[in-house]
């Protein structure tokens, strides 16, 4: 009995202390009403933050891959309209016209806004960031009376942890030098030289004869550059199709320091054979793209490979092996029919400088992302900060890539402005 006295005490006393059906469903019922009210917030978040945002560029870091504001003014002698990096313009200087080389008048300027650009928003400060992408950075004017938000637009060269250096042009990763795939590289190729049958006063034989040899890094739009000239390894050479053609061909030389390796590319019934003459090669490898009508034939010498793309993706890659320093398109032998090309368009990739110009440049390894501008000479950026890292916080949104690989250097060509639908 004892035991059972004691076995229904404690039932009982289980039983006040339970709380009641009414403490219950108040509780369950505001648990409910706040998870509600959560999702809500979290889904108007979402949406709003996924808005497209648009932007004006008020610098020239990214020049050439996107403009900033240019300062424009008309040669005398030769009545052809020179444009220059804002950034880099200097009233008081004298300066010499870009395509005659005579001296012109600078008291008259006319300065033209940078480009709008098109960019989604960082989603609760975790957006999918890949090295080579072009990120919206923030950054706040605090000598302002009210205080405003402005941005930088930077191309992330280094992910969090990685061990980041620059050494002669190139980017290095945890000790391994590290290139951009073809798609990644026509996103941030310079355009440096081009040639159209409409305006042409050259044939595009001469006109791809008389490029000067090597390639290097100037950048013409940069009045008073001072940094160092030097070759760049990573060229390309696109001809734009002028009219739909099912037999074809194409010859043209790379030069690499005193060799040169022929570049034949024939197509027969929308089916190509790509291959290169290389004179310690006696049968050359052939490359075939079937079913092929581009509106782009375009070579990129990227690293020691030769890819063959056209305006949607690579069709085809031969390995040059080692190449000598220097080089350089000459020699276009062989176009047929005529007037299968009307435009020519050279390039060349981003040759990387440390601070100050110097060829080396290290960053120290933390957290953060290593950004820099495409516009080496002018951009500030993660080779002068300090810290060097951009904290994830500080990534506002980022600009997509655009649709197709030819858009880029097209749209530097043609120096059309306005805003670019990154998202189509």
């Amino acid at each position: 009995m004892p035991e059972n006295r004691s076995t229904h005490s404690d039932c009982s006393s289980i039983r006040r202390n339970r709380p009641s059906s009414w403490f219950v469903f108040t509780t369950l019922g505001l648990l409910g009403l706040l998870t509600v009210a959560v999702t809500t917030s979290y889904l108007i978040l979402l949406r709003h933050s996924g808005k497209l945002r648009i932007g004006v560029l008020t610098g020239s870091s990214m020049e050439p891959t996107l403009r900033g504001p240019r300062v424009e003014l008309r040669c005398g002698s030769c009545k052809r309209v020179n444009s220059w990096a804002a950034d880099a313009w200097a009233p008081n200087c004298e300066l010499r016209c870009q395509f005659c080389n005579e001296y012109i008048d600078t008291s008259n300027p006319v300065f033209q806004e940078g480009e709008s650009v098109v960019y989604l928003p960082a989603i609760l400060r975790k957006p999918q960031i890949r090295r080579w992408d072009l990120v919206v950075l923030d950054a706040q004017d605090a000598q302002e009376a009210q205080e405003r938000q402005t941005g930088q637009v930077k191309r992330v060269v280094g992910l969090p942890g990685e061990n980041v250096a620059i050494r002669d042009g190139r980017l290095w990763i945890d000790g391994n030098q590290t290139l951009p795939n073809p798609e990644e590289f026509m996103q941030q190729a310079i355009l440096i030289g081009s040639w159209s049958k409409a305006v042409g006063a050259k044939s595009l034989s001469e006109f791809v004869s008389s490029l000067q040899f090597p390639t290097d890094n100037r950048l013409a739009i940069n009045a008073y550059d001072s940094h160092q000239i030097v070759p760049v390894r990573d060229i390309g050479l696109a001809f734009g199709v002028a009219q739909s053609a099912s037999n074809w061909n194409i010859h043209v030389d790379l030069k690499h320091g005193q060799k040169t390796l022929a570049i034949e590319i024939s197509c027969y019934e929308n089916v190509a054979q790509f291959y290169v003459r290389q004179p310690e090669v006696r049968a050359p490898e052939i490359r075939l793209v079937d079913d092929w009508n581009p509106a782009w034939i375009n070579l990129l010498v990227l690293g020691d490979e030769l890819f063959l793309l056209d305006e949607k993706r690579v069709r085809a890659s031969i390995k040059l092996g080692q190449l000598d320093e220097g080089l350089g398109w000459a020699n276009l032998s062989l176009v047929e029919p005529q007037g299968l090309v009307d435009r020519c368009l050279i390039y060349r990739g981003l040759h990387l400088r440390g601070v100050r110009d110097i060829p080396e440049q290290e960053f120290v390894v933390s957290d953060g992302w290593i950004v820099l501008g495409d516009n080496v000479s002018i951009s500030e950026d993660s080779r002068f900060w300090e810290p060097q890292r951009v904290p994830t916080a500080r990534i506002r949104g980022l600009l997509k890539q655009r649709p197709t690989l030819m858009e880029g250097l097209v749209k530097q060509w043609s120096g059309v402005d306005g805003i670019i639908d990154y998202l189509e």
